[in-house]
């Protein structure tokens, strides 16, 4: 069970890349880029309707809704973001380049709110060992990417 949760992860990770490469599909189908961001999001929800009712979740209260701060819906806006910057890129720049440079956008945001603290995630300073994986992602990146 230690191990599960990064299986899952890795699994995630799999799951992104071939939703990437559904969606660039898709906008090729569709002629649009906002038009498949569109439909990949009306399919998903459907999806996650689909599993709060077979599983019976309980609807939030109101008190509970009316509890969640301003940016706390933002969620799906910032996931519109990265769905269409990958819907537009992917064919432009390769799976291997795109999802190097993604996660390379991904480590640096997270090192900066782990040392900051920010959105309630618990401080973690940047240390030597953070900093050398995170250059060597980035390393990673720019090797990929060179021509």
């Amino acid at each position: 069970m230690k191990y599960l949760p990064f299986l899952v992860l890795v699994l995630a990770g799999s799951a992104l890349t071939t939703q990437s490469a559904v969606n660039s599909q898709l906008r090729g189908g569709l002629h649009s880029v906002m038009w498949a961001v569109l439909a990949s999001y009306l399919v998903g929800t459907l999806a996650a309707a689909l599993v709060l009712v077979s599983t019976q979740a309980s609807l939030p209260t109101l008190a509970a809704v009316q509890g969640v701060r301003w940016y706390q819906w933002t969620g799906g806006a910032l996931g519109m973001v990265y769905i269409a910057a990958i819907t537009f890129s992917l064919q432009r720049v390769g799976a291997a380049s795109l999802f190097a440079l993604v996660v390379t956008g991904q480590l640096l945001t997270a090192l900066l709110f782990d040392q900051l603290g920010l959105l309630g995630l618990n401080r973690s300073p940047l240390t030597l060992s953070r900093l050398a994986g995170a250059l060597l992602l980035v390393a990673g990146a720019y090797l990929l990417n060179r021509r």
